[in-house]
């Protein structure tokens, strides 16, 4: 999997958490100290995130690693030691 087709993946599955939760980006921003924008960027797939970035993430949306990606392919959980969701 190309790191933008990641981006994209990691992009869609925060969004669908986030109307989930019914915050609206400004929340999520600041829930994890981060500007609207910035969370707009995410959830574009123009943004890269770090690990960090995932772990304040997957708190403030409620999600465990394995859901924040979802979808991607079994090398991607293999990678990171950790089974799909």
């Amino acid at each position: 999997m190309k790191p933008e087709e990641l981006d994209a993946l990691i992009a869609g599955n925060v969004r669908a958490a986030r109307a989930r939760l019914r915050l609206r980006q400004e929340d999520l921003a600041d829930e994890i100290g981060w500007s609207r924008p910035t969370v707009s960027s995410l959830e574009a797939g123009t943004r890269r995130i770090t690990v960090a970035d995932a772990v304040a993430l997957c708190r403030a949306l409620r999600l465990t690693l394995p859901e924040l990606l979802r979808g991607a392919p079994a090398e991607v959980f293999e990678a990171l030691g950790v089974t799909p969701a």
